[in-house]
């Protein structure tokens, strides 16, 4: 795969993604936060299995460990951001959740002892501002409790982000890590929402179509191709794509609930993408110094 092809798989998985709050939404009528990742993640594990099943190994001991780390790392995250959205408003929740680039330009500067390139720095606050005209839509923002969990998810992701690079430098993300989370992830949420609000499953069919779009789409599609795309890709892209994602929430709200941007969340929209178009231009240019 080339780093042009990454770019555009990692771009559908973000669409893929940008469409999981309607159908989170939807869910969510008759199924717990925690009882939603354990059905989420254990159907796409199931698929994946099914459609891989001549690919798939029984983990080694290595594989074993970087699948648990990483679906705990999944599981965690979907279950602060389920709770979040319980306690905060929708404003809030969205630019708090959206700024996992943020983290990865902070911590991937600790671990690597080496300043960001002025081209990350300057894409990153702008990536801000524009998620803050997004998603507050000139409002203001409202820091509670719902709030901090939000901001874990954001700042979990980035470590995930940052694990996730880490082994494929190494040459550990293998095809086998990628399934093998989401089994992890499945198992851990169906265990606790069993133990915290007993075993549930959806009412209705457009509830069950909503479970399994969030399975086989946003996550069984989502998380294996992230994987398979961040072998191309550095972290600080990554996660500036993960960024459009409030984009692609909102388009596929403006085409599914009729809902229209206005005037200063298109221009959020225009800067977030300015700001990662410029950043690969410069990174395809220099790219001795991504």
């Amino acid at each position: 795969m080339t780093r042009q092809r990454a770019f555009w798989l990692m771009l559908l998985v973000t669409a893929a993604w940008g469409a999981s709050y309607m159908w989170m939404k939807l869910a969510l009528a008759s199924v717990g936060p925690f009882m939603l990742v354990g059905l989420r993640f254990s159907i796409a594990f199931v698929v994946t299995s099914l459609v891989f099943w001549r690919l798939l190994n029984w983990p080694s001991r290595n594989e074993a460990i970087a699948s648990l780390i990483l679906g705990t790392l999944l599981f965690s995250l979907f279950s602060l951001v389920m709770t979040g959205l319980e306690h905060t408003d929708a404003s809030t929740a969205g630019f708090l959740l959206s700024t996992t680039a943020v983290f990865v330009t902070i911590l991937d500067t600790i671990r690597q002892r080496i300043w960001p390139r002025p081209v990350t720095l300057i894409t990153t606050l702008t990536v801000i501002v524009g998620l803050y005209f997004l998603v507050a839509n000139g409002g203001g923002l409202h820091l509670n409790v719902g709030a901090l969990f939000c901001l874990g998810c954001a700042a979990l992701y980035a470590v995930y982000i940052l694990y996730s690079d880490r082994l494929s430098r190494h040459g550990q993300a293998t095809f086998n890590v990628s399934i093998w989370q989401l089994g992890v992830a499945g198992v851990e949420g169906l265990c606790l929402g069993t133990l915290t609000s007993g075993f549930q499953l959806p009412q209705t069919g457009a509830q069950w179509g909503a479970v399994l779009a969030l399975g086989i789409i946003c996550s069984a599609f989502g998380f294996v191709g992230q994987n398979a795309a961040q072998r191309y890709l550095t972290p600080e892209t990554v996660s500036l794509i993960y960024s459009l994602e409030p984009i692609f929430s909102a388009i596929f709200a403006f085409l599914m609930l009729d809902e229209v941007l206005t005037g200063i969340q298109y221009l959020g929209a225009a800067l977030i993408f300015a700001s990662i178009v410029i950043s690969e231009v410069v990174k395809a240019h220099q790219p001795l110094k991504a």
